[in-house]
């Protein structure tokens, strides 16, 4: 994204008010080596942060920054090479594999996920699932590839991480009615094509 309001965390939480314009989530699971993060969540990208939650359930240490303005969310915006909380540092560099998930417009009908990031086997190995649960699923373009070592996704023990850029039809098929609204993401609805992409990435956890 061209033009965030905020260059870093600290900035960040020098402006705005934690539990009034954001939240932030750590689930820490030290029995495990993996990490699942969302670093717009909430409003910001709707859909991302409820499915990190669900990948990392019992199974990843796990982050999300959610915006919880009524409007407006898109100012909370950090971009992945720039983000730099502390909290989300932890996480990721406790990490041998790191699983970062996005949201991206991307055309109105394609229900498609951008993979990308610096960890080649592991990026091959999600799109696989995803592709044989019945996803689709390409290559992200230059400015959603997360092949940037700066990129939070690649900061693990390994300095390689897979970023998941899904795109906007994808994630209102999550959600019934397409329903991406606060209210509906809080109230833990969702439809089975969320349960299967959650099931279809954590596969690949007790895979490797």
């Amino acid at each position: 994204m061209v033009g965030d309001r905020y260059d870093s965390y600290a900035e960040l939480a020098a402006a705005e008010e934690e539990g009034v314009d954001y939240t932030r989530t750590v689930l820490d699971q030290p029995t495990t080596s993996w990490a699942a993060i969302a670093i717009h969540g909430g409003g910001i990208e709707e859909g991302s942060g409820e499915l990190a939650l669900a990948v990392g359930d019992g199974l990843m240490a796990t982050y999300v920054f959610a915006g919880i303005r009524s409007r407006h969310n898109s100012d909370l915006h950090i971009t992945s090479i720039d983000f730099d909380d502390p909290q989300c540092l932890a996480v990721v560099a406790g990490a041998d594999n790191t699983v970062s998930f996005h949201g991206f417009t991307g055309p109105a009908d394609e229900a498609e996920t951008a993979v990308g990031g610096l960890d080649g086997d592991l990026e091959r190995a999600i799109a696989a699932a995803l592709a044989d649960s019945g996803f689709t699923v390409t290559s992200g373009s230059r400015e959603i590839s997360g092949t940037n070592p700066r990129n939070i996704c690649n900061k693990n023990r390994r300095g390689a991480g897979v970023q998941l850029e899904l795109s906007q039809a994808l994630r209102k098929s999550f959600f019934p009615g397409g329903d991406l609204s606060r209210t509906t993401r809080e109230s833990g609805q969702r439809t089975q094509r969320f349960y299967d992409y959650v099931e279809a990435v954590r596969s690949v956890v007790g895979a490797a």
